[in-house]
């Protein structure tokens, strides 16, 4: 498995290129990017997916044209679809970015394990950071999209946010093991038990 990642928009949100033989996911397309179209486009023998991690306007901006240019799915949390055509929710009007509403094609539960191509995947419910943001566990990588980062948690201070609600979320995160690699949605790796370990927001807390 190969991962690939690129910074994408002015808020700098980290989208993931992940790809084996038999599959070539997307993680949180936050703007339009030729490389990451061309990507899908050249793996369009596999099977493909766009997954969100949150209705946040810079993770989801260029979904739904990436969709439309390489006919490939979009995914995301159930409790998480209604972002996408709330314009005041997932920030689009707050940040002045113009962003049409749209609807994901795959609602995924909590727990629920899913397959894409050779590729197994697990949906973990992380709210906290949005109501119904998602993490999503490939063997021992996990996206943890703006729930965790590295020596940071995400913000609790837009609207659905709640702080308590966001390190129950990373409590369950960090019964992962701790070799576990988390790539968020800014910044840079970390694994569970660094964070366990050093994370300032978190000491003393969970």
């Amino acid at each position: 498995m190969e991962i690939k990642v690129i910074s994408l928009g002015h808020i700098a949100v980290n989208c993931y290129m992940i790809s084996t033989d038999k599959a070539a996911i997307v993680i949180d397309p936050g703007f339009s990017s030729a490389v990451v179209e061309n990507f899908l486009l050249e793996n369009a023998d596999k099977e493909r997916l766009i997954l969100l991690t949150h209705g946040h306007f810079d993770h989801i901006g260029g979904a739904a044209d990436l969709r439309d240019v390489t006919d490939t799915d979009i995914a995301i949390g159930e409790k998480e679809n209604f972002a996408l055509s709330d314009m005041e929710y997932n920030l689009s009007d707050r940040f002045h970015a113009h962003l049409e509403p749209f609807s994901a094609d795959i609602l995924l539960k909590d727990g629920e394990e899913f397959l894409v191509g050779d590729i197994k995947l697990k949906t973990i419910l992380t709210p906290g950071h949005t109501v119904g943001g998602v993490s999503y566990l490939i063997d021992d990588i996990l996206f943890s999209g703006d729930t965790l980062f590295n020596l940071s948690i995400g913000r609790t201070d837009f609207p659905g946010g709640d702080l308590k609600v966001l390190k129950d979320s990373i409590k369950k995160l960090f019964l992962l093991n701790g070799d576990t690699t988390v790539l968020s949605g800014h910044g840079e790796p970390t694994t569970i038990q660094f964070e366990k370990d050093n994370n300032p927001f978190l000491k003393g807390t969970i």
